[in-house]
């Protein structure tokens, strides 16, 4: 089993989430992965978050989250630079991106998470954790 690092990334009241299609499926997630062998958490977490998203941020605090035990998943809350806009895919994903299967790096309104699939159901209480906290 490989444990997976995630970043809750909160800025503008908007939270930052990869949207997912994949065979017909529509979701998303946070950004994140496994973790590597030769890393920590907060290493993964955030290559996961430059990988995916073309971002770079600050790894602040591991959120106290329920730990799913068929898919560990070690959420951090993220800083990236606000004057930093654009959007782009990379790493891994990118060459895994098909018409079927697709990843797209999505700011959503904090008030629109609520009507979105966001899997798993750990990411969502992660995010309130890093909402509660920052008033976002």
């Amino acid at each position: 089993m490989r444990i997976r690092s995630a970043a809750v990334v909160v800025r503008d009241h908007e939270v930052l989430v990869i949207r997912r299609e994949q065979d017909g499926r529509r979701y998303c997630v946070l950004p994140g992965g496994g973790v590597e062998r030769s890393e920590t958490l907060r290493q993964a977490c955030r290559r996961e978050l430059l990988e995916e998203t073309g971002l770079d941020g600050t790894v602040g605090e591991l959120l106290d989250t329920p730990v799913d035990s068929e898919v560990p998943v070690a959420y951090f809350a993220v800083r990236v630079d606000s004057a930093t806009v654009g959007l782009a895919l990379g790493g891994p994903e990118l060459g895994r991106a098909s018409e079927h299967n697709r990843y797209t790096p999505h700011w959503v309104p904090v008030d629109a998470l609520e009507a979105m699939t966001l899997v798993p159901d750990e990411a969502r209480i992660a995010v309130q954790l890093v909402l509660g906290r920052h008033g976002a």
